[in-house]
């Protein structure tokens, strides 16, 4: 990094299906955003899976994937497409969402997103699906896989490692990291400045009495469209 270039605010976090309101506003909060897609794949995790929220209760929305070795990292984790999720998570949406004011024009986005990636990595649907969103909302990050870095080490050795990788001054976290962090040190011990961002959960209309929080982001997109959404994750 020049020495007239400013600082550079990295965040990263693992690839997400349908990520929910404060993974924008960590994209919106950083220069550089980058998904963590080369550790292991953990199933039953926020990696393959959301919730939309339906008449009866949350649901969830689950991409399944094909066998593979236990340390298999997210990109080398393939889709299957021998079951037929895409129709089945479609016509989930449509049902929880049909009569919300936008349902129209969030609906048409999420069918383009679910029509790709047929068979392919798990990893190119996740991060393809969350730019393409991001990039309708007005976020100027740029975006990075760490898998592309070869940045070394585990746990916060890891993160560090690709901070550095992308020429970042700054680490911007979720809070719920603080712990961990913490109690590693490595940050501290190299001196590097972290700082941690709470997710702001703004009450939006939902069509219901009791606002709940933390549905993937097509919950809000449904409800107050493109411009209500890039109002809810603004820094």
């Amino acid at each position: 990094m020049s020495a007239a270039s400013p600082p550079k605010t990295a965040a990263i976090m693992q690839p997400t299906y349908l990520p929910y309101l404060g993974y924008f506003q960590l994209m919106a909060a950083s220069d550089v955003f980058v998904f963590l897609d080369d550790v292991q794949f953990a199933r039953r995790s926020w990696q393959s899976r959301n919730r939309i929220l339906t008449a009866q209760g949350e649901l969830m929305l689950t991409v399944p994937v094909r066998k593979h070795d236990r340390d298999t990292p997210i990109h080398a984790i393939r889709i299957d497409d021998s079951q037929t999720w895409r129709d089945k998570h479609l016509a989930a949406i449509r049902h929880a969402y049909g009569k919300r004011p936008f349902f129209a024009e969030g609906f048409a986005f999420v069918s383009e997103q679910l029509a790709r990636e047929p068979d392919g990595a798990l990893a190119d649907l996740t991060c393809g699906l969350a730019q393409a969103a991001a990039m309708r909302i007005g976020i100027q990050t740029r975006f990075v896989r760490a898998s592309s870095l070869n940045a070394a080490g585990a746990r916060s050795e890891h993160l560090l490692a690709i901070c550095r990788a992308v020429e970042a001054a700054e680490y911007v976290s979720p809070t719920g990291s603080a712990d961990y962090m913490e109690e590693d040190g490595v940050f501290a011990a190299a001196g590097f400045p972290v700082r941690f961002k709470p997710c702001r959960m703004t009450e939006y209309p939902q069509g219901r009495p009791e606002f709940t929080p933390y549905m993937g982001f097509v919950d809000a997109l449904m409800n107050v469209g493109w411009d209500g959404l890039k109002a809810l994750v603004a820094p």
